[in-house]
């Protein structure tokens, strides 16, 4: 009888065997054949095949390892058990950082909305899009045909108020003529000298000048329209300098050092990474979403940044010297909870895969802190852990390597 269910379990291995390699072989084959049929092959489509085959795989060596684990239980010496290829790493202390990722927004220093500071139309437009600009620089003015024609006006009746005080004044001074006359000709000297002032201060508020170096944006309004105070005609902007701001959660503010450093990303630029000091943290709570102003102030060498562009910001929140640390890709997830899986010898002086589970720790920039299931010197299976199981023989790929 014991024998008739060794054959019976040794049939069932032989059948689960082949059935892998036929599923091994064909799978490129069917792959390669569905590219053919398709003059442009769907990425998707393959990546999907892949996951199915992997899946396959670690069913297929699952059921292999349960009727190798039922001829064991028999008795019996299963003869040339299946191996999978995996590479492990021994397990050890190091230091740790336990960061918060923060979405943040980009903002220029200096941006400015160019409008005039009196009513008229615009005569003219002296710069255009995209033009760079320096300080002081005039970009726009207004028509002053009325302001012009009044100067001019002034500057006559200045001309004759200043002969009659000039001989007023030499007359007063040889003590001939009246007070009276001397200081009226004085004041009407002066009061016109005033209006004068006035009125080129007036011609100066309709021209339109660049409130520091920068580069014209955009312009909105055009040549001829009517322009007032408060109406926006161009906007001009630098980029030498930026602010990177976030609004972070009240819970994070006892993590947040004002002398510290965190770590600024750009998901435009996935190669960008630099720790930029805190420029500024917020005094006040938001009441509405209860977060306070974190912000950072950087260089813009090349303008490659732009205003209202999505920043990252990596904030410390822990920090330790002595830390058990895994990639977090290499966790799974069951009913029972989380689990990693080590590299163990056997009686037999095989390796096995074991399944562990273990207590998280906090988690950052693709790493986390175990804090319990697992002891320095473990080794753990770091790649080819999507394709054991608990009790699955294995080889290493490339020794042990450190964490």
């Amino acid at each position: 009888m014991k024998t008739q269910i060794n054959m019976i379990a040794a049939k069932h291995i032989k059948k689960v065997y082949n059935f892998f390699v036929l599923i091994t072989l064909s799978a490129p084959i069917l792959l390669f054949t569905g590219c053919q049929e398709q003059s442009t092959p769907d990425v998707q489509t393959i990546r999907e095949q892949i996951s199915e085959y992997n899946e396959q795989i670690v069913e297929i060596n699952q059921k292999i390892s349960e009727l190798e684990q039922t001829l064991e239980n028999m008795g019996e010496t299963t003869l040339n058990r299946a191996r999978t290829n995996v590479s492990v790493t021994e397990i050890a202390h190091q230091s740790f950082d336990n960061y918060i990722n923060v979405s943040a927004s980009v903002e220029a220093i200096q941006a400015a909305m160019i409008s005039p500071e009196i009513n008229g139309q615009i005569r003219e437009i002296n710069v255009i899009k995209g033009q760079k600009v320096k300080k002081g620089q005039k970009l726009a003015r207004l028509t002053t045909t009325v302001i012009e024609t009044n100067i001019t006006e002034l500057k006559t009746s200045l001309q004759l108020a200043e002969t009659v005080y000039n001989r007023q004044k030499r007359l007063w001074d040889q003590e001939i003529g009246s007070e009276i006359q001397y200081l009226e000709a004085k004041n009407n000297f002066e009061s016109l000298q005033s209006r004068l002032k006035s009125l080129e201060a007036q011609l100066d508020l309709a021209v339109m000048r660049a409130p520091f170096d920068g580069i014209i944006d955009e312009i909105f309004a055009k040549q001829g329209e009517l322009a007032m105070p408060g109406s926006m005609v161009m906007q001009i902007i630098n980029l030498d300098q930026l602010y990177i701001n976030a609004d972070v959660s009240e819970s994070f503010l006892p993590a947040v050092d004002s002398d510290g450093k965190v770590i600024l990303r750009f998901p435009a630029y996935p190669n960008y990474e630099e720790q930029v000091p805190v420029f500024r943290l917020g005094n006040v709570i938001n009441p509405e979403n209860r977060t306070f102003r974190l912000q950072l102030k950087i260089n813009n060498t090349g303008e490659k940044f732009k205003p209202n562009m999505v920043a990252n910001m990596g904030i410390k929140t822990f920090s330790t010297e002595k830390a058990l640390v895994v990639p977090s890709i290499i966790i799974k997830q069951d009913v029972q909870g989380f689990y990693l899986f080590l590299a163990e010898e056997n009686e037999d002086g095989d390796f096995e895969a074991k399944k562990v589970y273990i207590e998280r720790g906090p988690s950052g920039e693709g790493n986390t802190m175990i804090a319990s299931g697992v002891e320095p010197g473990d080794l753990l299976i770091t790649s080819g852990h999507n394709q054991v199981n608990d009790g699955t023989l294995i080889s290493f790929t490339n020794g042990i390597a450190d964490l």
